[in-house]
Parts: structure tokens; C-alpha cells; sequence
């Protein structure tokens, strides 16, 4: 570990912190950006939050900790981003950028000559993935999302890069982890380079609650024990999750009105009904039925459901290690 930490021409000593608005190249848009060089030698632990502007527990959480963690505390580095999507944080939009209606998730890598979300995303993936040891994303159900708290690890490109990110996992508060063989999304573009990763998902529906907030703050710490950024054993949790397979994404399959019969953290029974669709005068379209048992990881709680908004997610649970 060398006496300072230099990325996008800014230089951080060893021992202190800075908190800065990062400009995009080519844009004007400026990101709140938090480094915490630590006093120790150690690992360096990149996060991100708010890379969809209405999710918030993550968001707040990463201002907090950037606030109050000390760097004579931290072997390592700490670098946050918070949020990611700032120009959809002011606007409480859900998934997209509003310069260009894109869901910036879905474009990394990105490409420095591209749209504002295609360079936000080039700016994460040339200037700060390469300086990671491991990396978090820290989400939300977005505006219309409820959620039952899980986390998602990538599951290429190796076994070992896998097995990695899972042992992260399983220090988090939370009931279920899913490994995801996507490779879309910034956790999983991460993982494609050799880059350890996570995605949390946390709170929901546009709500910032306390509890959310301190729970990400506690999930965070004890990753960075796990990694070896704080000097202490990683701290006891309620939940070690347990692995959900087989998801299902349930698409609406025309658009209509949403009435849900379960809520996420539901365990639901292959055949039972999972709500339904009506019209504008509450006549039903399509109801729904599971076509598995599993836990519901979340729901869509609003009333209006274009064509193809995703309805709710289930899975299979698996108990054994």
C-alpha cells in the first residue's frame, strides 16, 4: 500500500479522508464521492449506492458511515460513491437516468463518449473497479418495490471468484442469497474482470427507514471485518442466509391493476393464488397462481402494472450449506 491513494486526480494521504463532488468527464453532473485512506496497510473495499436514485437505505447508509468511520480505524481503503444516480435522486425517479431514460445498471461497461448513464457507468469501470479488492452495490426496492432483504453473488466467471464473494455474503444480516449467472448489471460486469462482488438488496417502495439504514450500516462494518479493513471479529447476526434457486420473475402479461394476495417474505405454496390483474372497472384479467414453492423475495405493492412490469419474485430455498 503506497502513502497515498490517487484516482481521477485527486490524491488522498494515508490517514485521512475525503469527501468531494466527483465530476463525469463530458458531463456536468457532479457525484458525492467519500474516500477513507486508512492509517494501516489492508485491502480496498469499493461501494456503491443510489445507482438507481429512489432507493435510499443504502444511500444513507454509505453518507453516515462516510461520515463517522475514522481513518486511524481502517486497514485499507474505503472508497464510496453515494448516489451513483444523483440526477435521479433529485428527481425521486425510478431506475433511470433522466438525461436519457436509461437504467444505468444495464449499461455497464459503459463508454466515455456515450449518454450521461453510459459515462457515469465508464467512469466506474476504468477509474475505480481497477483499484478494488471487492466490491458492494448497495440497493433497494426501487419506488414501486417491496422487498424481503437479500443479497446476490455472481456465479461466474470462476468457481473460486464465486466462492469468494460467497463467504462475503453470508456475514450479512440477511435470510437468503441468490447467485446470479446474469452478466449485466455493475456487480456482475465487476465480477466478468476478476473483481469480487456483491448486491444487496434492502428496504423499499421509496421509504428511508432508520432500521434499514442501521441494518446496511451494520452489514457494511462487518464486511469490512470480514475483509480485514476494521481490526475485529466479525459480529454475531440474527440470519446466515440460506441459498434461493430457481427464480421466477412473474411478468404482467398485459397491463392493468395489480391487486396482490402476498407480501415479500412470504413462503408460498406451489398453486396458491399470487394475486391478480383487473381493468379500470375492477373486472379481472388475469389472476395469477405459484407455479412453485418458494419465499418471496418481493412484490410490486403499486396498484398501476404496465405490460411487463415484474409483478413479484420467488424462489426455491435451500438449506443446505
Amino acid at each position: 500500500m503506497s502513502d497515498t491513494l490517487s484516482v481521477c486526480g485527486l490524491t488522498i494521504c494515508r490517514g485521512s479522508k475525503l469527501r468531494t463532488m466527483l465530476p463525469v468527464p463530458g458531463t456536468e453532473i457532479e457525484i458525492p464521492l467519500t474516500i477513507i485512506n486508512g492509517a494501516f496497510d489492508g485491502p480496498t473495499l469499493l461501494v456503491t449506492a443510489g445507482i438507481h436514485g429512489g432507493e435510499y437505505p443504502g444511500i444513507a447508509a454509505a453518507m453516515e458511515l462516510g461520515r463517522s468511520l475514522d481513518p486511524q480505524e481502517i486497514h485499507g481503503s474505503l472508497i464510496m460513491l453515494h448516489p451513483v444516480n444523483i440526477q435521479g435522486f433529485w428527481a425521486r425517479q425510478e431506475f433511470i437516468v433522466p438525461e436519457d431514460g436509461k437504467n444505468l445498471n444495464r449499461v455497464f461497461p459503459g463508454n466515455p463518449d456515450g449518454t450521461l448513464s453510459e459515462k457515469t457507468a465508464g467512469l466506474i469501470s476504468s477509474s475505480f473497479f481497477p483499484l478494488a479488492d471487492f466490491y458492494v452495490d448497495l440497493h433497494s426496492g426501487d419506488i414501486h418495490e417491496s422487498l424481503h432483504p437479500y443479497v446476490y453473488y455472481p456465479g461466474q466467471p470462476t468457481e473460486e471468484l464465486a466462492a469468494k464473494a460467497r463467504s462475503v455474503a453470508k456475514v450479512l444480516n440477511v435470510e437468503y442469497m441468490v447467485r446470479s449467472m446474469a452478466t449485466g448489471g455493475a456487480y456482475n460486469y465487476a465480477a466478468s474482470t476478476g473483481l469480487p462482488s456483491l448486491l444487496i438488496e434492502r428496504g423499499g417502495a421509496g421509504l428511508c427507514l432508520h432500521e434499514d439504514i442501521e441494518e446496511y450500516k451494520s452489514d457494511l462494518k462487518n464486511i469490512m471485518r470480514k475483509l480485514g479493513l476494521l481490526n475485529e471479529p466479525v459480529k454475531p447476526r440474527r440470519y446466515i442466509p440460506r441459498d434461493v434457486t430457481d427464480i421466477i420473475y412473474l411478468e404482467a402479461q398485459e397491463t392493468g391493476c395489480w391487486l396482490h394476495h402476498i407480501h415479500s417474505g412470504d413462503f408460498v405454496e406451489e398453486g396458491q393464488i399470487l394475486g391478480r390483474t383487473t381493468d379500470l372497472f375492477g373486472e379481472t384479467l388475469t389472476t395469477y397462481y405459484a407455479k412453485q414453492s418458494g419465499i418471496v423475495l418481493y412484490v410490486c405493492p403499486a396498484l398501476s402494472a404496465p405490460q411487463g412490469t415484474v409483478l413479484l419474485a420467488y424462489g426455491k430455498i435451500h438449506n443446505e450449506d
